[in-house]
């Protein structure tokens, strides 16, 4: 399947993931307001932090290897079996302290301990939540695209419906407790939906544990660690840093832009991750890399930077759409977030070539640099500008994504 082909379907998925979305945050905006919205992206990062920690590190690592070792049955079950022990393992260790500690943590995280709740039903939760990632990874491998994108279409629908219903009849309480559960609901309908597939049995997740294929998830797998631990950190901090500088309303304004800006790239990265990842894993020399990133490029490019610019020139009339007039206040954040996004995925088109190559040096430390100095960045424009300061540091760091990558790629890639 081409890309072409592969972008179409992800159109579609996204489509639907896009709407859901639009509704959610509606709704979101409506119940609960900017403080509200705050603390559930305050929620969101501390659940990928969490699914992090509990073997969702492995996803790429998964979607690689099944894609490499397709057609090599043992080695391909062999990997899976251990994957899935590791993942068993880390949520057995998980499970006490969030359980036990809840309210420690609910305190930490949202400044209250009422939430605690939320937190022993997500420590029950979790490991439904990272299976179901195995599976949709090992489906990525096997590039079933269709089926894979049906999943993800089927992860919108239920969270929307869980979401909106809980929202509208419990406030943010409900809406909490919807976000600590979806995913692992959605399990339930991955399992049955992929029973019958050929390679779907027991015996092929519970072999018995070899010491290098631990190496090989291990070492690629540090890639996804720091990737999602960086991001997310990085999202907790900024967050209540401005919140603490300015409001947890203005908080809730930065937080409604990134959600847009993250919406409006669901396609690309959808497509990416279903046909780019695989696709240059499978390459070796670089002349044929080459080739496919110019392809993707001159596919890509045009279609984020249409978006990103239809949606600046249709601000106003998308966040009444989108959210209420209280989120008014957010236009002035959006020419510059919609100009980072260019370039953002500009620099995507790079990074995810050293990812397929498993160049784990030099994505891990462009990871913990782009991290860190998008914080420190954003703390100081912040502190200087005001929340507009947020969107300044977010394109500023895009474009030192950018450089970075084009530099790895020109002068560390080469011929395998």
């Amino acid at each position: 399947m081409n890309l072409l082909k592969t972008s179409f379907l992800s159109g579609i998925s996204t489509l639907i993931r896009t709407i859901s979305s639009l509704v959610l945050t509606k709704v979101i905006a409506i119940y609960i307001g900017p403080s509200g919205m705050a603390i559930i992206g305050q929620l969101q990062n501390f659940i990928n932090i969490v699914m992090l920690s509990a073997g969702n590190f492995l996803k790429t690592a998964v979607t690689k290897y099944t894609a490499e070792y397709k057609e090599d049955k043992e080695v391909k079950y062999d990997i899976w079996s251990a994957s899935v022990k590791i993942i068993l393992s880390l949520n057995l260790i998980i499970f006490f302290p969030l359980f036990f500690f809840s309210e420690e943590i609910s305190q930490l995280l949202l400044n209250e301990t009422k939430y605690a709740y939320v937190l022993k039903v997500f420590a029950i939760s979790l490991p439904f939540f990272v299976l179901n990632t195995l599976l949709l990874s090992i489906l990525n491998g096997h590039k079933q695209i269709k089926k894979y994108i049906t999943l993800q279409i089927a992860l919108s629908i239920l969270s929307l419906i869980l979401v909106v219903l809980l929202s509208i009849f419990f406030g943010l309480y409900g809406a909490l407790f919807a976000y600590v559960t979806n995913q692992s609901i959605v399990f339930l309908f991955t399992f049955f939906y992929l029973k019958k597939e050929s390679w779907f049995e027991v015996k092929n997740f519970t072999r018995k544990i070899k010491l290098e294929n631990i190496k090989k998830l291990s070492g690629y797998a540090l890639i996804t660690i720091v990737a999602v631990l960086s991001s997310n950190s990085s999202m907790l901090l900024i967050r209540d840093f401005i919140s603490e500088e300015a409001s947890l309303v203005e908080a809730g304004y930065w937080q409604a832009i990134w959600s847009l800006s993250q919406i409006s790239l669901n396609m690309i990265t959808l497509s990416l991750t279903t046909y780019y990842l695989p696709t240059m894993a499978a390459l070796i020399k670089k002349k044929e890399i080459t080739k496919e990133l110019k392809k993707t490029f001159k596919t890509i490019f045009p279609i984020v930077f249409i978006i990103s610019l239809a949606i600046f020139f249709l601000r106003e009339f998308i966040v009444l759409i989108l959210y209420t007039e209280e989120f008014l206040p957010m236009v002035d954040l959006f020419f510059w977030q919609m100009m980072g996004n260019v370039v953002k995925v500009t620099a995507w088109l790079f990074g995810y070539i050293l990812v397929a190559k498993a160049m784990v040096k030099y994505t891990t430390l462009s990871e913990v640099f782009l991290a860190i100095t998008f914080v420190l960045m954003t703390f100081f424009l912040v502190k200087k500008y005001g929340i507009i300061g947020a969107t300044y540091s977010y394109l500023i760091n895009s474009f030192f994504h950018l450089i970075m990558m084009v530099y790895i790629y020109k002068f560390k890639v080469k011929d395998e």
